[in-house]
């Protein structure tokens, strides 16, 4: 279908895969050779946008904005699952005067 220009392959600039179109020929303009020849006449090399934008609206007409080549989003990895962290149990303040200490049997015990 390519050889008969029915569908036109173009690589996406983000990954480099092709992507199909179909060509409907039924849209097909023609155009007059010296409109072309003009149109390709017309040379805008080392004249920055600003001054392109600046020239169309002193002609009274509105350019065109963000036409620039796109930057397409890489997709972004899984971030990995932070580790709970352990914490040592608090003291209980308004426990305190229920709250009784036997770090001096834990200690007795570890030195055995």
């Amino acid at each position: 279908l390519t050889a008969d220009a029915k569908i036109i392959q173009i690589p996406r600039p983000c990954d480099k895969r092709k992507v199909l179109f179909y060509y409907d020929h039924t849209t097909d303009l023609d155009i007059d050779d010296e409109f072309i020849k003009q149109w390709r006449s017309v040379s805008v090399d080392g004249v920055d946008e600003a001054k392109i934008e600046e020239y169309l609206d002193k002609q009274g007409i509105a350019s065109m904005r963000d036409q620039g080549s796109k930057k397409f989003a890489v997709p972004k990895r899984k971030k990995v699952a932070a580790k709970r962290k352990f914490r040592a149990p608090r003291d209980n303040e308004h426990m305190a005067d229920v709250l009784e200490d036997y770090s001096e049997l834990t200690t007795q015990k570890a030195d055995r």
